[in-house]
C-alpha cells in the first residue's frame, strides 16, 4: 500500500504558527550601550582585587601537618583488629546477644571512620598502613550491610 501525500493531510496536525515578541526597532548593539552608559555613572570606585596568596609560601606547613605517626596509626589499627575478634567471638558464642554485637559493630565502625579523618596524609607516608585502614572500612562496611540484612538472625 503507497501512503499519498493527500491522505496524509487529514491526519496530520494542524501547524501553529509560533509568534515572536514584537522588536521595538533597537538593536542589541543600541540596548548594550544604554545599559553600559548606564553602569560607569552609577558605579562606584572599582573594588580592589583580592590579596593572592603564594602557595609555595604555606607549602612547609602544610608538609609539617599532614605527618602521621606510622606507630600510632599501627596501635590503632591492632587495636581495631582486637575489637574484629572480639565482635567475631560474640557472635560465634551459643547465647549471643545480637545488641552486644551491634553495639560493638558500631564502635569498629566509628574508630575506623575517626582513623581515616585523623591520618589523610597516610597514604604518602604510608602505603601499607593506608591499605589496611582502607580494607577496614571496607570490613566494616559489608558487616554493617550483612547484620541489617540479617544474616545472624
Amino acid at each position: 500500500m503507497k501512503i499519498r501525500p493527500d491522505q496524509i493531510e487529514g491526519v496530520q496536525p494542524e501547524q501553529t504558527q509560533r509568534k515572536t515578541p514584537a522588536v521595538s526597532g533597537q538593536a542589541f548593539g543600541d540596548l548594550l550601550t544604554q545599559e553600559v552608559a548606564k553602569g560607569t555613572t552609577a558605579a562606584a570606585a572599582p573594588a580592589p582585587p583580592p590579596l593572592m596568596v603564594n602557595p609555595l609560601l604555606a607549602s612547609g606547613a602544610l608538609g609539617a601537618s599532614q605527618q602521621v605517626d606510622g606507630a600510632a596509626v599501627a596501635d590503632r589499627v591492632e587495636s581495631i583488629l582486637d575489637r574484629w575478634e572480639s565482635y567475631a567471638a560474640t557472635l560465634q558464642s551459643p547465647g549471643a546477644s545480637l545488641k552486644e554485637a551491634n553495639g560493638a559493630l558500631d564502635e569498629i565502625a566509628a574508630e575506623v571512620k575517626a582513623l581515616k579523618a585523623e591520618s589523610p596524609g597516610l597514604g604518602s607516608s604510608h602505603p601499607g598502613l593506608q591499605t589496611i585502614v582502607d580494607e577496614l572500612d571496607a570490613l566494616a562496611a559489608a558487616e554493617r550491610f550483612k547484620f541489617n540484612r540479617g544474616d545472624y538472625i
